[in-house]
């Protein structure tokens, strides 16, 4: 029994230690090339920037006066780190304007500008940004590029994919879109890891298959719902109290866990937490930014994403929770789980109310 506590736990541990590494770690480029200019704007948010030393005191948090000082770093670091090709011949970027600046939801990023002069019209380009060594292989940064002749064309550099190439014969189609978006989905169930727990506090308590189906069906279609409203802005609530709900909504199911027996209704709680779930991942979405061009498709896309990642966790999870059902000790595997992710939900609920970050995950 201890081996399978501790096997199920360390699972638990290893996708909320990716995530933990996940939580400020994506970086913003857009570019946009003119006939004879181009001009390229990198946001490092505060996560990134100390990375980079600039949290002089040692006290793990970045204060505005010690990101105004490390700016001059900062500029020089992304213009170290960044190149642009137009029509295969490279461009000499020019450091422009730099500035501090916070975003709606309290994070706060080093806006940087670099501008270059094309010596012939711009037929093709080419943006590599390798932040990846010092940023880690986790980072990604997402870019909007436009160009003459060419709608809005949205990308993800990693550290696999440091390159792309964009304008003529390199136009992506609607349907390399739609698999950026399924995978953008599925990865961020995989990193998310306060999803993870909620979906491990609605199953382990075991039972039917049919009852299964029924609770994972409800979640989808309930975060569905609001995923979309959300992301296409015609519901929008505060980020901070949507967090807090998603927190409360884990230290919840785990609490019912241990103090009730008969869980019939499951499926209609799941449904209404799952309410609250969507608007979450349509703030991941909108931080990533939804394409004017094929809109509908990227937004079902990355909802196909998110599904195909629960899937996968249910699937690995489920044959055990099925074995573990026919074990003696059952309840109190479950009341040991749910005990663990009671902390971690109230812990989660606490920071998110009050801005405070003293949580280990």
């Amino acid at each position: 029994m201890n081996s399978f506590i501790l096997g199920i736990l360390f699972a638990v541990l290893s996708y909320c230690d990716i995530a933990s590494a996940h939580k400020l770690n994506t970086s913003y480029a857009n570019l946009v090339i003119r006939q004879d200019t181009l001009m390229l704007r990198l946001r490092i948010d505060d996560y990134d920037m100390a990375q980079l030393g600039l949290d002089t005191n040692g006290d793990s948090t970045l204060f505005y006066e010690e990101m105004s000082a490390g700016l001059p770093a900062v500029a020089e670091f992304v213009s170290g780190q960044v190149e642009m090709l137009v029509n295969d011949e490279p461009v000499r970027l020019e450091l422009g304007k730099t500035d501090i600046n916070p975003d709606n939801k309290g994070n706060t990023f080093a806006i940087v500008y670099l501008g270059g002069k094309l010596e012939t019209a711009p037929v093709t380009a080419e943006l590599t940004i390798n932040f990846f060594d010092r940023f880690g292989s986790e980072h990604k940064s997402i870019g909007k590029v436009l160009m003459p002749g060419h709608s809005l064309e949205q990308v993800v550099f990693s550290a696999d994919t440091r390159s792309y190439r964009f304008g003529e014969g390199n136009e992506k189609t609607l349907f390399q879109q739609s698999m950026l978006f399924i995978w953008l989905g599925i990865e961020h169930i995989f990193i998310g890891y306060d999803h993870i727990m909620f979906l491990l506090a609605l199953i382990v308590v075991g039972g039917r298959l049919r009852d299964m189906v029924k609770i994972v069906s409800a979640f989808t279609v309930a975060h569905s719902i609001t995923l979309c409203l959300a992301a296409l802005e015609i519901v929008s609530l505060p980020g901070k109290w949507i967090e807090a709900a998603i927190a409360l909504s884990i230290a919840y199911v785990a609490l019912e866990n241990l103090f009730f027996k008969r869980l019939s209704h499951r499926w209609l709680l799941t449904f209404g937490f799952g309410l609250i779930h969507g608007f979450g991942f349509a703030n991941v979405l909108r931080e990533l930014g939804l394409p004017t061009e094929g809109l509908a498709v990227s937004l079902f896309s990355f909802n196909i994403g998110v599904e195909l990642g629960q899937v996968a966790i249910v699937g690995i999870v489920f044959p055990a929770i099925i074995w573990l059902s026919r074990q003696a000790y059952q309840r109190r595997v479950v009341d040991g789980l749910s005990l663990f992710i009671l902390l971690f939900g109230l812990g989660w609920l606490i920071e998110r109310i009050f801005d405070m970050e003293y949580m280990p995950l």
